[in-house]
């Protein structure tokens, strides 16, 4: 059995890990919304630092999760 395949039966069989019933995946988007959100509308972020935080905290969170 490959690694890759090793790693799909492995979650398949142990399920996703969850926070507070949600996806950790999911939970940690929210996560980033919440604070980029926040600093928006505290007017510590215009609109390009809003998207580039967004772009940014999304590519980190993808990128660790294929790690």
């Amino acid at each position: 059995m490959s690694d890759v395949s090793k790693l799909s039966h492995s979650i398949e069989t142990e399920g996703h890990k969850k926070i507070f019933g949600v996806p950790e995946d999911i939970a940690m988007v929210i996560a980033i919304d919440i604070v980029l959100i926040s600093l928006r509308l505290l007017g510590r972020l215009n609109t390009k630092q809003f998207v580039g935080g967004k772009i940014a905290g999304t590519s980190i969170l993808i990128g660790a999760h294929m790690l």
